[in-house]
Order: structure tokens, then sequence, then C-alpha cells
């Protein structure tokens, strides 16, 4: 491109801009807010503070309000995924003897099983639940 050329387009950018300018200048949003400003540097010269004073008060007022908020909306803590296993006791009523167990693949019970029979030895189960304390049975 030729520095002529360079010329001309950075005359009609500028023509372009210059236009743009002229639009926003009268626009009444854009006039408030350049009185919003003017008020603003006014009112912090009397208190003599600078903008960066005004923002730290206002983040800090920020973080201490949302962090309020925070505690108060804190969502509980997530349920277990997966149940624990209830305890059950059995109570074997020709041995007495008494087994907790959270399933059926305790050691003592399986031997029940395999001698009394899978319904028999259920009938014996007694819940924790049902029970406050451990189960005297």
């Amino acid at each position: 491109m030729s520095r002529l050329a360079e010329f001309r387009a950075l005359e009609w950018l500028l023509a372009t801009k210059k236009s743009e300018l002229h639009f926003i200048e009268i626009d009444p949003h854009f006039r408030r807010e350049l009185e919003f400003e003017s008020k603003l540097h006014d009112l912090l010269a009397e208190y003599q503070f600078d903008l960066a004073n005004v923002l730290t008060i206002f983040e800090n007022e920020c973080k201490n309000k949302y962090s309020d908020i925070d505690q108060q909306w804190r969502p509980l803590a997530p349920p277990p995924r997966y149940r624990t296993r209830q305890s059950k006791y059995y109570k074997n009523p020709h041995t007495g003897e008494v087994v907790e167990a959270k399933s059926t693949l305790h050691k003592t019970v399986r031997l029940w099983i395999k001698q009394y029979g899978r319904n028999e030895v259920e009938s014996w189960a007694t819940a924790w639940s049902v029970c406050a304390h451990k189960p005297d049975l």
C-alpha cells in the first residue's frame, strides 16, 4: 500500500471515528454518566478519598454480605452414596449362641444355614434397629 493510500485510509477512519464521537457526546445517557463521574470525583476530593479506597470499602462489604449468605444457604453434606448394611443378631435356639452379622456370609451363619436351612436361620434374626442395645435374646 502506498503512503498516499495509507494516508487516505487513516483520514477516512478518523472522519468515521469523529462522527461516532459526536453521536456519543449528544447521547443523554452518556451525559448523565459524565455528570455522575464529575460529581463523584468532586465528592472524593472533598473527603480526600481516592477511587482505590472506595473500591476497597465496597469489596469488603460485598465479601461480608455474600459470605453471610453463603453460610446461611450452604447445602448439607451429600448423603452417603451407599447405605451401610444393617447388622442383624442371630440367636441359635438349639445352642443359645448369639452372632452379630451384616450378611449371611458370616462364617458361623453360613455353617448354620448349611445345617438348618436358610429360612430357619433367617427366622432367628433380629435387626439392630429393633433393639436399642445389643439384644440378650
